[in-house]
């Protein structure tokens, strides 16, 4: 299918998705995609959740984007991104060589995390991209398709190649003064491949793929589409009243099972299992905040760095090293650290206790702003992944045996946990819990 005939199916999705009805995922509102339309955007007027935001050629730069992410990726984790030179010593490292240097120092669970977050799950987003992008469009239609895109909804959050290029910044400013930097051909490459990463999220118009992807399949017999009748929107009407339940990927609506009030087993689209709340959601959601918490007390006073210099060893907790950058005058670097590890953390817990507590005692009350402290836990979750790069970065790079040396503490270990815990516990918490009471 040519250029011409993308841009022209794009350019007639807003229509065609103007006579469907829409589900709010974070209030469950059922709406009419004519409601409320700011710019090109389409928001939920309960809880003000972007619902549509059509995006131009979003096919051609997804595909562009993501093989240029793929030939970078390999120069960019496996050659050396920045070298350090001290006393005529020089050691250059690769980020595949923080991974090596965890496993080395006996911090395994903190390597196989960073191994993911960094190397694995950028390439299986990027791949499950361009094979979505090329299998929809090819004479020979590839039956797991829908499957490859269900899995980048699962998978795309988690790589975290943005974070680890400031990681790589900071690393590169806290050693500026101590040793002498050298940017290798690696640091270009990595570059390049977080550009093709945040790219293909800003440009990736999930909507119309999805849409795609049915109208393709659905012709060819991989799965039927299935109708339902148009109910008439109300202030309050939502799927769950109206019979309807949504697919918690695609975004698909489908009926509910009269006899057993739960939808049936599996999206017609994206081949999900279908729930009308998430299973567990609370049960869950306050099991991983308790871990969170009971982690956030060694990862906070328990060292999480030890530096050897001229074999004199010294032990930094995260406050240390934040109070390094503000003594060394970079309050920027400093600033940033502190949020990442100290208050986003915080936050995290905070906002989760607050909005498990409303939906507890069914509070009822400023119910669009939790839900809006929702999304924005969601979002900075993972950017406290900084202190965890940093420091396996500084690992990999600073070697130097007598003379100065790096390598992790028991902090690193609880730090990640509450960081993955926080993370998994915005997955399970389902936030339109909170609005299930509202009459």
């Amino acid at each position: 299918m040519g250029t011409l005939g993308l841009q022209e199916k794009q350019q007639g999705q807003a229509g065609r998705m103007s006579s469907e009805m829409i589900c709010c995922p974070n209030c469950d509102l059922l709406c009419s995609s004519q409601l409320v339309v700011t710019g090109e955007a389409l928001r939920c007027p309960r809880c003000s959740y972007t619902l549509q935001k059509p995006k131009k050629n979003t096919f051609a730069r997804v595909k562009a984007l993501s093989l240029a992410g793929l030939l970078f990726y390999i120069p960019a984790n496996f050659l050396p991104i920045i070298s350090f030179e001290i006393f005529g010593i020089e050691k250059v490292s690769s980020i595949f060589d923080s991974v090596a240097t965890l496993v080395q120092q006996g911090y395994l669970h903190v390597a196989l995390i960073v191994l993911f977050t960094s190397l694995v799950f950028p390439l299986l987003t990027l791949s499950f991209l361009l094979f979505v992008s090329l299998g929809m469009y090819s004479k020979r239609k590839p039956q797991n398709v829908p499957q490859m895109f269900r899995w980048y909804h699962h998978l795309e959050e988690w790589g975290m190649t943005e974070i680890f290029l400031i990681a790589a910044l900071i690393t590169i400013i806290k050693m500026y003064h101590l040793a002498g930097v050298g940017y290798q051909i690696g640091f270009f490459c990595y570059i390049g491949l977080v550009i093709s990463c945040v790219g293909c999220s800003l440009a990736l118009d999930k909507q119309y793929y999805w849409a795609e992807i049915e109208k393709t399949f659905a012709s060819h017999g991989d799965f039927k589409i299935e109708e339902h009748s148009h109910h008439r929107t109300e202030k309050h009407l939502t799927a769950k009243e109206a019979g309807l339940v949504l697919c918690h990927v695609c975004h698909k609506l489908t009926r509910m099972e009269k006899t057993k009030g739960e939808a049936q087993e599996k999206c017609p689209r994206c081949q999900a299992a279908l729930h009308s709340r998430y299973p567990n959601s609370i049960a869950r959601t306050w099991a991983l905040i308790i871990t969170a918490t009971i982690f956030a007390l060694p990862a906070n006073i328990l060292p999480i760095m030890e530096v050897k210099q001229f074999g004199i060893t010294q032990r930094s907790t995260i406050m240390d090293g934040i109070i390094y950058f503000f003594q060394d005058g970079s309050y920027g670097i400093g600033l940033i650290i502190f949020t990442a590890s100290i208050i986003v953390p915080l936050f995290k817990i905070v906002g989760f206790l607050i909005i498990l507590n409303s939906i507890h005692f069914s509070r009822l009350t400023r119910l669009k702003p939790k839900t809006k402290m929702y999304r924005f836990i969601s979002f900075i979750g993972r950017w406290s992944m900084l202190d965890v790069f940093v420091i396996a970065l500084l690992c990999a790079s600073v070697d130097f045996g007598f003379f100065s040396d790096v390598s992790a503490a028991p902090a690193a270990v609880y730090f990640t946990a509450v960081v993955i815990a926080t993370m998994f516990a915005a997955v399970s918490l389902d936030p339109r819990l909170l609005w299930d009471k509202v009459r």
